[in-house]
């Protein structure tokens, strides 16, 4: 069996403990254990927005070209770059003048007053210097951010402290960095943790007095131009402490944006074309679609989380397989065996609710080859009220660099079906694309027509 690990998340609204489960070491493989993946984790989520008053989120990824509502406050306009600049993203570009600062505000959807905040910001910086956080009326409070080759932290300009040099050789294009943090009122002391490029070891920890006075989100550039984009401000967590764990890539109310349940739904399902894909070892690199029920929407334990998806494994070859909303613990369809598909394979995928029988089953159909993978499994909970998708990556037992690791495909149609047997797709407004550590080699692409989603390459 893959070992399940229990770690604390990071920082814990209200003090409480959510268990999740690390991924197994590279000595548990598939072979030596037949069934059993390694973990497949959910995304970081530790508070249910939808049930809890006070709950916001607020993403920018300037996927259409448009401020979107970032007001200027000091110094020139911004602008959006007309050109990807992030490995396929826009971004928000901010030029200070020789003695003026550049700073913008936004605030739409913004709930103050909470105890607990966290964001995530990418940021370019060339030999520019500049921030990004929670401000008050136009001034910084608490945050990050990077000057002078180093990145930075604190709750005002003045007060900024470096936290260590931009970090070089990550899944990040050159130049670029990815901050996170949690801002928390610790026992009446406001405090910010930082991560640098990733979540598992806190950078810093710094106070932030004034952060229980946020009112916005801030950008604010001193010298030269900053980029930004990938701004997630939520009252949920993004930042935790697990190890060997990273979620790479995704579509949906996950990552900490889960502001709004889904009306209840039965059945998830959605086609995934592989166009391409390179992989040195077996079981590191894998996509999947997440459908939850109420407590898993709302807690985002692993209880009530069910997963569908397929490891990309070497040779042209794929290994399915599910997670039953216990443990994490991802389980191969029988029998297990590597399944050979052509470049430009579309795979349907399916989770069902299947109420009258109680039980869940989970299919994926090899549209190209004909191969159809099945298990059901019992089930007497509520309907799904949540869903997204993961592309995931294994950091604890890659034996190769990420950037070996290579994937070109595309998700479409992802749909429920309601009470009822109507069919919906997940609109816009839900289908948030966010990225945490993906490599420039992964091109992975959701799209739905005009009406839903995003041209989005990762």
């Amino acid at each position: 069996m893959a070992r399940a690990i229990i770690v604390p998340v990071l920082v814990l609204l209200l003090l409480l403990v959510v268990p999740v489960v690390s991924a197994p070491s590279a000595s548990s493989s598939s072979a030596a254990n037949p069934g059993v993946s390694a973990a497949h984790l959910p995304i970081p989520n530790v508070r249910g927005l939808a049930a809890v008053p006070g709950g916001f989120s607020f993403v920018s990824n300037f996927e259409d070209y448009q401020l979107d509502g970032w007001m200027s406050v000091a110094g020139i306009k911004p602008s959006i770059t007309s050109t990807t600049t992030y490995s396929g993203e826009p971004a928000l570009v901010s030029t200070a003048a020789p003695s003026t600062p550049q700073v913008d505000i936004a605030k739409k959807g913004f709930v103050t007053g909470d105890t607990f905040v966290s964001f995530q910001v990418a940021m370019g910086a060339g030999t520019g210097t500049g921030v990004f956080g929670l401000g008050k009326q136009g001034t910084p409070v608490a945050v990050v951010g990077v000057s002078n080759g180093n990145v930075v932290a604190g709750g005002s300009i003045a007060s900024l402290q470096v936290i260590e040099p931009l970090p070089t050789g990550t899944a990040y294009p050159a130049g670029w960095v990815y901050l996170t943090a949690n801002v928390t009122n610790s026992d009446g002391a406001w405090v910010m943790n930082v991560f640098v490029d990733g979540t598992l070891n806190t950078a810093a920890t710094v106070n932030v007095p004034a952060a229980s006075g946020y009112t916005d989100a801030i950008i604010e550039t001193t010298s030269r131009s900053v980029l930004y984009t990938d701004i997630a401000v939520t009252s949920t967590t993004i930042p935790i402490y697990i190890p060997g764990y990273n979620n790479m890539d995704g579509y949906g109310q996950g990552s900490g944006t889960e502001v709004n349940l889904t009306p209840a739904f039965y059945y998830l399902s959605a086609e995934m074309t592989l166009n391409s894909w390179t992989t040195p070892q077996l079981g590191i690199l894998s996509f999947q679609i997440n459908a939850m029920n109420y407590i898993g929407t709302t807690q985002n334990t692993c209880f009530g989380f069910f997963q569908l998806g397929v490891d990309l494994d070497p040779g042209g070859t794929i290994m399915p397989w599910y997670v039953p909303g216990l443990a994490c613990e991802a389980l191969y369809f029988p029998p297990l065996k590597l399944t050979h598909t052509p470049p430009g394979s579309v795979l349907f995928l399916s989770i069902y609710d299947n109420t009258l029988s109680k039980i869940i089953n989970f299919t994926i159909i090899d549209t190209t080859n004909g191969d159809v993978f099945t298990h059901s499994i019992p089930y007497a909970g509520t309907m799904f009220y949540g869903a997204y998708t993961q592309v995931e990556f294994q950091p604890c037992c890659n034996k190769y660099p990420i950037q070996d690791y290579r994937l070109s495909g595309s998700l479409s149609d992802l749909q429920i079906i309601l009470p009822g047997g109507k069919t919906a797709g997940l609109p816009a407004s839900y289908m948030i694309p966010f990225t945490l550590d993906t490599p420039p080699s992964w091109d992975f692409t959701y799209y739905q027509g005009s009406t839903y989603g995003y041209q989005q390459i990762t």
